[in-house]
């Protein structure tokens, strides 16, 4: 399948000549060449299936996935336009918006207030993170958002149910 001087072709010919083209059976049919890159990972994926695991993973990699699990966070995100409606107990609520925003929330519907200022990241992403990890299963949370740049309440309560991790 190699074309002159020995490079491997992304694509072969495998039909029959067709010489008004220029395409012959197992050679180069006129796509890049070579394709270093593509054959290297094939050339790890046929060691990785020989040795019955990934050939090249970074040791970092590994380390953070012992056993092939993932570690999840507990960290629970809530954005306008992905409003969760529950948390796993033990979860912390992020609240993420894109703009400054003072969050008011009660974990007792309303009896007891409570208040946070969001953080800038720098990339165009304000959040605050919600003290909710010791909250038992059946709380809710519920919220609201006011807007300082525009002296505005968002005028809705936003609500998100703890249940059992």
């Amino acid at each position: 399948m190699a074309g002159e001087g020995g490079l491997l072709p992304e694509q072969s010919w495998d039909a029959a000549d067709r010489p008004d083209r220029e395409l012959f059976f197992g050679r180069p049919a006129g796509s890049a060449m070579p394709l270093v890159w593509a054959h290297a990972e094939y050339l790890k994926l046929v060691h990785s299936l020989a040795d019955g695991c990934v050939f090249d993973m970074p040791p970092q990699t590994r380390d953070r996935y012992p056993g092939g699990l993932k570690k999840s966070s507990a960290l629970r995100i809530w954005r306008f336009n992905q409003k969760i409606r529950s948390i796993a107990a033990g979860s912390v609520l992020r609240v993420e918006t894109t703009a400054p925003a003072h969050v008011r929330y009660s974990t007792d519907a309303w009896k007891t207030i409570s208040e946070a200022t969001s953080q800038v990241t720098g990339f165009g992403v304000h959040f605050l993170d919600l003290p909710t990890a010791s909250l038992p299963a059946g709380t809710s949370v519920i919220f609201t958002c006011y807007w300082p740049e525009t002296d505005h309440w968002e005028g809705t309560d936003f609500t998100v149910q703890v249940v059992d991790a």
